[in-house]
């Protein structure tokens, strides 16, 4: 079934109040320009996002403390 045939079936179920609100869009939608699409594209999975970083590639035996990346007492 195509969109067009599923919205059709459907707008046959709804009340006379609710199809005239469904054809109010549907004018809506024809005289709007330049509408963006609002069905979400598909996006890469966040290890995708995360190659450029290289976050596989973390050493966790990296000293973090502040001394060790500053080479001070943080005062």
């Amino acid at each position: 079934m195509t969109m067009v045939e599923e919205i059709c079936q459907r707008a046959r179920q709804l009340p006379e109040d609710k199809a005239a609100e469904v054809l109010n869009f549907i004018g809506h939608l024809e005289t709007t320009p330049n509408r963006q699409s609002s069905i979400p594209k598909r996006r890469p999975p966040v290890a995708e996002w995360l190659k450029p970083i290289h976050v596989d590639s973390w050493n966790d035996s990296m000293d973090l403390r502040r001394e060790a990346i500053y080479g001070d007492d943080g005062r």
